[in-house]
């Protein structure tokens, strides 16, 4: 595979220890992303796909919902043509690409990314994984001690558009991790912001879906804030509303 310049599928997890807040810039292709947090992938059963939007009296957005789920994780897919579902398709590719199982990160990366990225995709994928895992101080590659997970929640969002069919999305998410059962320390907890730029492509699934691509542009990422603060409504995050989707 040829090197492309503008690709970066070093997510950035921070050095073994740190437990500061960061923001995260990248410019990524297709997806190293997965849905694990806020989607629940695990769930038997899409749910209905009645357009969701933003509250125009409150400035909370609900996520728009998946048509449909694929892969042995049920990763969401299918998500409207529209601005929100670039949103959604971003959140739902992150939360499922940053994740400690290299199996579940390539799988996701290549269902969110343009067919002709997917080999850069993967490759990214067994990136991320054995970033994170070196993060946590466990093995970057092999069979995780019992108990070790790594969840990755949306907890803000903005966007804008930059072309007719894409988005410029920016995520604020809450990463929880675990060492293992037998781990004595605090549970890893830190909020990390990025900036996707999602495409939506014609062909992709059938109908059409959104798929994540390399940024041109030197995009960086909003600041980090927790939702509630002054700093996350200065900063332009938009906090998510509705109810926790369900197992």
């Amino acid at each position: 595979m040829s090197e492309d310049p503008v690709l970066d599928w070093d997510l950035g997890p921070p050095g073994r220890g740190s437990r500061r807040m960061i923001i995260v810039v990248v410019s990524i292709v297709g997806a190293i992303l997965l849905a694990v947090g806020g989607w629940q992938l695990l769930r038997p059963a899409p749910v209905p796909t009645t357009a969701r939007t933003v509250d125009a009296t409150s400035g909370t957005v609900a996520l728009a919902p998946p048509s449909g789920y694929k892969g042995d994780g049920g990763y969401p897919v299918g998500f409207p043509h529209t601005d929100l579902g670039a949103v959604s398709a971003a959140a739902a590719a992150l939360e499922a690409a940053w994740t400690l199982d290299a199996v579940q990160a390539e799988q996701a990366a290549v269902l969110y990314a343009p067919p002709e990225q997917q080999d850069a995709a993967r490759a990214g994928a067994r990136a991320a994984v054995a970033g994170w895992r070196e993060t946590l101080g466990l093995p970057k590659a092999g069979k995780l001690p019992d108990g070790a997970a790594m969840q990755t929640k949306t907890i803000g969002v903005q966007w804008q558009t930059r072309a007719k069919d894409q988005v410029q999305v920016s995520l604020l998410v809450q990463v929880t991790a675990t060492k293992g059962t037998q781990d004595t320390d605090p549970t890893y907890s830190s909020p990390y912001a990025m900036s996707l730029l999602m495409t939506w492509e014609p062909g992709m699934r059938g109908v059409g879906d959104w798929v994540n691509i390399p940024d041109p542009a030197a995009t960086a990422a909003p600041e980090v804030a927790m939702p509630g603060t002054p700093e996350f409504t200065a900063a332009g995050w938009k906090p998510l509303s509705g109810p926790e989707p369900t197992p």
